[in-house]
């Protein structure tokens, strides 16, 4: 009786815990009662410990490997843990630990696994987990498939997400929008569009994910009227209030061209949050209208809402655009000073942009030098381009030696080297750059009447290729 007293004050306890330090006090009490080993005591202490947002997966695993039989659900509970956390690797130990004990993943298992293959972008484990899928027959679940998709999209393998997502039977939502962000985020922006014409097509019902990720598709290869289109179905369908797609929308008509359309959707949304004011500053800023982005973030201050670290991204490309040298330094000392963001990967980047625009050729390679973050390729290259377009030769060189070193083999940047030493007259280098380098295809499209078409280098596959190359032939003619 008493032990039974004990054990229903401990899941009391258990239950109201909201501290990793109470667990620790609580799971003590739990090892000199010898109650720690209770199969309900335990599921308690793993679960809080790998899904609290105060929790410690690490913990978890310290507790589970003082316990002699862990169910699955525990094992569960670690694998998603896990995959939440920095460290998702040790999802797939975990799931190797619970196979080895002779133990058969459930339904709830896989998802978690998967997730945590996309996180690490490590396709090989997550085909062999395929493999154990197809053997145990768990792919009749809706979840698998939606992870399974979201891990070859993640992994850039659309062919094996289109034989995934082929096999499913009575496809929902989940594994619609997976397609279309999927290939939205590889680039393939037609196809993602293709999806979800299809979805329209299949009568599937869709739901304010679906609209983002087609809104995203739209702005990357301005597809104005079927964005337009979408705009439309957001608000026949009553998403007009979604934040998130009112951005995507605002994004969308920005990088359209649409200005106008894009200031009038964002003063239109009843809710903005700090994304929604980022994303107007950075349209004002591709339009090259610096002046209105650091008026934009003046008013977002007064009212009330604090920048964060991509306000200031957008900020700065807002100066550099606009070539507001003074505005952009004063914005990024006031970053550090006034609110305290320690500069990002991005900011410096920005900042070393706008001094090359400038001009400011030595000061930007300073900043570079003093940089308390590894410069990237793409801050290197920007110095590169500016000193090439300026025509300082001195810093050309240093900044393309650093450019080499970080990145060898990328075609682009091989010919940008050799533009700087031919600039130099080191022919040899020059030559030697250039050896074996194929040029990449160049891709473009246009929106005809709410229908995107792509066209590649040399490409003959479109079904009106006679008549464009008849057309232009006969514009070429008339020039």
């Amino acid at each position: 009786m008493r032990v039974t007293e004990t054990l229903a004050k401990c899941l009391c306890m258990l239950d109201n815990m909201t501290t990793m330090l109470h667990l620790q006090h609580i799971h003590a009490h739990l090892v000199k009662t010898a109650l720690n080993n209770d199969t309900l005591i335990l599921n308690k202490l793993v679960s809080f410990s790998t899904i609290s947002d105060q929790g410690d997966s690490d913990y978890a695993s310290s507790i589970v490997k003082c316990v002699d039989n862990p169910t699955v659900f525990v094992y569960n509970m670690l694998i998603r843990g896990f995959s939440r956390s920095p460290e998702p690797e040790k999802a797939l130990f975990w799931y190797t630990s619970l196979t080895r004990r002779g133990l058969s993943p459930d339904r709830f298992t896989l998802p978690f696994l998967l997730k945590a293959c996309s996180k690490l972008l490590d396709v090989r484990y997550g085909q062999q987990v395929h493999c154990h899928i197809v053997k145990m027959g768990h792919l009749i679940d809706a979840h698998v498939y939606a992870s399974l998709l979201y891990l070859y999209t993640s992994c850039g393998n659309l062919r094996c997400a289109l034989k995934v997502f082929e096999a499913i039977p009575g496809r929902n939502v989940v594994a619609w929008n997976v397609m279309v962000s999927g290939f939205a985020r590889n680039g393939k922006f037609g196809e993602a569009l293709g999806f979800f014409h299809q979805m329209r097509l299949a009568c599937e019902d869709f739901d304010e994910f679906s609209l983002v990720s087609v809104t995203s598709a739209c702005a990357n290869v301005g597809a104005i009227c079927f964005g337009k289109w979408v705009h439309g179905l957001v608000w026949r369908s009553g998403f007009c209030e979604v934040v998130a797609l009112a951005n995507s929308l605002v994004d969308m008509y920005g990088k359209c061209g649409n200005l106008d359309d894009a200031y009038r959707m964002f003063n239109e949304m009843g809710v903005k949050n700090v994304v929604s004011w980022s994303t107007m500053i950075d349209v004002f800023g591709m339009h090259g209208c610096g002046k209105c982005a650091l008026d934009l973030l003046n008013e977002m201050q007064r009212a009330g809402v604090k920048p964060d670290a991509m306000t200031f991204t957008s900020i700065l490309c807002a100066c550099s655009h606009a070539g507001l040298l003074d505005e952009g330094k004063k914005w990024f000392s006031r970053m550090i000073r006034d609110y305290g963001f320690a500069p990002l990967i991005q900011h410096y980047g920005c900042l070393v942009d706008l001094l090359g625009k400038a001009g400011r050729l030595y000061e930007a390679y300073t900043v570079v030098r003093k940089m308390p973050i590894k410069p990237d390729v793409a801050i290197w290259r920007s110095l590169v381009g500016a000193c090439l377009f300026h025509d300082n030769l001195d810093v050309a060189e240093l900044a393309a030696n650093h450019l080499r070193r970080l990145n060898p083999d990328d075609r682009g940047d091989r010919v940008l080297l050799s533009n700087v030493y031919a600039r130099l007259g080191r022919w040899e280098d020059v030559e030697r750059l250039r050896r074996g380098v194929p040029k990449s295809t160049g891709c473009s499209f246009i929106e005809v009447d709410g229908s995107v078409h792509e066209f590649v280098t040399r490409d003959t596959s479109h079904p009106q290729t006679r008549e464009i190359y008849l057309l232009i032939n006969q514009i070429v003619g008339q020039m």
